[in-house]
């Protein structure tokens, strides 16, 4: 018998490359590539271990974002950098809404600051081209 730590470091960039992949696939492939029959509740905890790994991936990454804003602003100095987050109360953890950077060349330069495009989301959180 396989426990779920051994499935989860044996299939995680398996799950991580197929978000979608339901859980009958899941303990096919296990079955198929490890020789043993591994039951549901197995693999949800394998596929749960994963998605879990890959939003602490995401918090971590937004957590970098403060920092890049922080050190563009030192080594440009006269760039505008603007980051805005939602907050639904105060205490909860912010929600990323937009990031607008304009270096200083490019204030200067043939197009001396105007905005070449700008992209938002709509109702369904997809990104779209406004500009």
């Amino acid at each position: 018998m396989v426990n779920v730590k051994v499935i989860t470091e044996h299939f995680e960039a398996t799950i991580r490359n197929h978000p979608k992949m339901n859980l009958r696939k899941i303990q096919r492939k296990v079955g198929s590539e490890m020789n043993v029959n591994v039951n549901m509740t197995r693999c949800r905890r394998v596929e749960k271990i994963v998605k879990n790994k890959l939003a602490g991936n995401f918090v971590e990454e937004f957590a970098m974002l403060w920092d890049y804003a922080d050190e563009l602003r030192l080594k440009n100095l006269r760039s505008t950098i603007k980051m805005a987050v939602n907050r639904v109360i105060l205490e909860s953890p912010p929600h990323f809404k937009k990031f607008y950077v304009c270096f200083d060349v490019l204030k200067r330069g043939p197009s001396k600051g105007e905005k070449l495009s700008t992209c938002e989301r709509d109702g369904n959180n997809q990104m779209y081209p406004v500009a």
